[in-house]
């Protein structure tokens, strides 16, 4: 009997924080279908697929992290949680949500990841917004770069910000496969990149 109620409390103690993840959104509102724009999009950046990679789950490259990046000069940041998974078939799954400068609800957005291209340390990935304070950007396509400089005292990860494609699935798709590296990369605080 004490038993079945440690594992009850425990399961519970688990699931609560779960439940209360899983019930979040950018804005509070439930998630909404990206427009026709982002319908029929193929997954990209398969190229760099190396075998000795590929983790316990059968992905190739995982990247993850968070952090703030703050845009020099202008005291204006960016607040950034990732994942995304390369799976050996190629296929992309994984998200990622920021904010810009202010908690208000039209600087957030929520983007799908679709693509995602890793060399070395670095990462780019791209995706179309599937929720945002500003209804407006819903469907449209956005960018991201993140450098993982390893772990330890005093090393600081970056990240390039957010760059935004509009309605072009076909200009996020080449970002995603060229890999640019465009300035200024700025370096993550509070936070934390991890490139596998």
């Amino acid at each position: 009997m004490l038993n079945t109620k440690r594992t009850t409390i425990s399961r519970i103690a688990i699931l609560v924080p779960l439940l209360a993840l899983a019930a979040a959104s950018c804005n509070g509102d439930p998630p909404t279908a990206p427009d026709a724009t982002a319908a029929g999009t193929t997954i990209t950046g398969a190229a760099d697929l190396d075998a000795k990679s590929v983790n316990a789950q059968g992905a190739v490259h995982v990247v993850a992290g968070h952090g703030v990046v703050w845009h020099d000069g202008s005291g204006q940041w960016l607040n950034t949680s990732f994942h995304a998974l390369q799976m050996q078939d190629g296929s992309v799954n994984g998200n990622w949500h920021y904010q810009f400068q202010s908690r208000e609800p039209r600087g957030r957005i929520f983007v799908q990841v679709t693509c995602l291209s890793v060399v070395g340390n670095q990462a780019w990935m791209t995706g179309f917004a599937t929720q945002a304070g500003n209804p407006a950007n819903i469907g449209k396509w956005f960018g991201l770069h993140v450098i993982d400089n390893g772990e330890g005292h005093g090393v600081v990860d970056q990240i390039d910000g957010t760059r935004w494609f509009g309605v072009d699935p076909d200009a996020a798709a080449e970002y995603c496969a060229t890999m640019p590296v465009l300035e200024p990369i700025r370096a993550v605080e509070a936070g934390n990149v991890q490139v596998r």
